[in-house]
């Protein structure tokens, strides 16, 4: 069985900070003037609190132990005059909160405003005359409470006097505006009243954010790279592409990609082989898009196209444009007649061959003419009958 260690001290939890309250200067014994309140973490008996006074109050306001309520004692108040008194909370078992200073004045005091300053990020494509903050402050004498803008920087905000709800005059560019603002508030209890105004220190703070509205752009739409090799491997870096984004941060950071299923790119844009290249393509030719990609939430993309020009390396044998007869090496079998009164030139046969590379064909007969009864024309492959 586990059980419960006094090992926590009452906080105070009242709100708004600091501790305000007013009284009439005439006010009777027993006026409630301020509730005291504090939290302690111990469960059971550990967890009670009590109240007491500790200091100031010249003997006009008494701590209820139990409740925390701060009453007049009859005693007379000074008119406008401020009495701070110094609060403490306990426990059962004797642990102390940190002493707590409630300002007290005998009579009207201007508004305290619920926050003493405000943060708030908004996101660059906030529309105009949308609310994206309220402002409150509370009137110690239940007057309507009057809002206004102090400081105003560039007269970029708005604000509702009735409700102290602020909002944009105009759009916000995270990329080409300030990022930062700082207003000065003040609340007045209307014409004449008493007003009261969040510090230009602390104020209303608003932080533009970036939103993810720029769409990646490549330096170049088209990239090229010629004479590439049919040999470079897949470690070979054949070409960088380079994009921006007009964002920042994860909006702003970019990976590439290409759906080409003979070609690689790394994350930050370099271009690799996927395999073997071939120059023995349409046009020598590679043609293909990249994608640049940020990494928004909702993200956004643009594209490059890179083209690849292949240079010609002679990695094949010309073909005959008859059958191979595999022999001890590789021959291509031709028939053809001759008349045995053919004169000297006559046209005997026509050979024809193509190189895959593209490269220059030469012709030569290399056997079987041995008398040198023939000859062949090296470069169209026609063949002569000389002599017998």
């Amino acid at each position: 069985m586990v059980t419960d260690v006094n090992d926590n001290v009452p906080e105070w939890a009242m709100e708004p900070y600091p501790y305000l309250a007013v009284v009439s200067s005439e006010a009777p014994p027993g006026v409630l003037v301020y509730l005291l309140h504090a939290r302690d973490g111990d469960e059971g008996s550990n967890g009670e609190v009590e109240y007491f006074l500790a200091d100031g109050g010249d003997g006009c306001f008494a701590v209820d132990k139990n409740s925390g309520h701060v009453l007049t004692t009859g005693l007379p108040l000074q008119r406008d005059r401020e009495y701070l008194l110094s609060v403490v909370a306990f426990d059962r078992l004797g642990s102390r909160s940190a002493p707590a200073m409630v300002s007290v004045i005998a009579g009207p005091r201007a508004p305290q405003f619920t926050n003493a300053s405000y943060v708030i990020s908004i996101p660059e494509n906030t529309p105009e005359g949308q609310s994206f903050l309220v402002v409150l402050a509370i009137s110690f004498q239940k007057q309507p409470i009057c809002y206004s803008l102090l400081i105003n920087p560039s007269s970029l905000f708005s604000m509702q006097q009735e409700t102290g709800e602020i909002s944009l005059t105009r759009t916000l560019d995270y990329e080409n505006d300030q990022r930062r603002y700082l207003l000065m508030v003040r609340a007045s209890e209307g014409p004449g009243g008493l007003s009261s105004a969040i510090e230009v220190s602390d104020g209303v703070q608003v932080v533009i954010t970036d939103e993810n509205d720029c769409v990646p752009e490549f330096l170049q739409s088209i990239y090229s790279v010629d004479g590439v090799s049919e040999t470079v491997t897949t470690a070979t870096s054949l070409l960088q592409v380079l994009a921006s984004d007009c964002d920042s941060g994860l909006n702003a950071e970019l990976t590439y990609y290409t759906l080409s299923p003979d070609f690689s790119i790394s994350p930050h844009g370099t271009i690799f082989p996927a395999g073997r290249l071939d120059y023995e393509r349409p046009n020598h030719l590679y043609e293909f898009v990249v994608m640049a990609v940020d990494n928004g939430e909702e993200p956004h993309s643009g594209t490059a196209t890179i083209r690849i020009r292949m240079a010609n390396i002679n990695d094949q044998a010309p073909e005959f444009s008859q059958t191979v007869i595999k022999m001890s090496e590789p021959c291509v079998n031709y028939r053809t007649f001759v008349s045995e009164d053919a004169g000297p030139n006559t046209l005997v046969a026509t050979v024809l061959a193509k190189d895959p590379d593209g490269d220059g064909i030469v012709y030569s007969i290399t056997a079987g003419n041995e008398e040198g009864n023939f000859v062949i024309d090296s470069q169209k492959g026609d063949t002569y009958f000389v002599t017998l």
